[in-house]
């Protein structure tokens, strides 16, 4: 299991489907047992679990990989996990006190961060390809 971590180049594509489908229900398990009752949980801890979220949701994949095994291996599937999660809690709307509303409001600040990320690298990346196009 790598929730937020690089795994190692040396797996098979099974070994590493099977990790990931662990991370993936990992998530799901946050999502259904933790974050429906974030009202009844530290602050701190929500936001640390958003901040993973967040971080769960950006593409990663590793350097060893073939062309072809490079579709594979993103973890796309982590990725889209993560972030419906943080798009599920950023419009919760069961919402009856102010006390209730800090998670969405954490994960639209997230949300609202990660776009902002986004933004810029794409302005970054478009200045140095030049006349190029930028690839998907």
């Amino acid at each position: 299991m790598f929730i937020f971590s690089t795994p190692p180049d040396n797996l098979s594509i099974q070994e590493f489907q099977k990790n990931e489908s662990i991370d993936v229900e990992v998530v799901q398990l946050i999502s259904t047992e933790i974050l429906p009752y974030a009202n009844f949980i530290p602050k701190e801890f929500v936001g640390q679990i958003m901040t993973m979220l967040n971080k769960g949701s950006i593409h990663s994949q590793s350097s060893s990989f073939t062309e072809a095994e490079i579709d594979i291996r993103m973890r796309e599937e982590f990725s889209k996990v993560c972030f419906e999660t943080l798009l599920q809690f950023s419009f919760s709307n069961k919402v009856t006190t102010p006390q209730e509303g800090y998670i969405s409001r954490m994960a639209l600040s997230v949300l609202l961060k990660r776009s902002q990320d986004v933004l810029h690298r794409y302005i970054e990346d478009e200045r140095l390809s030049g006349k190029c196009p930028l690839p998907r």
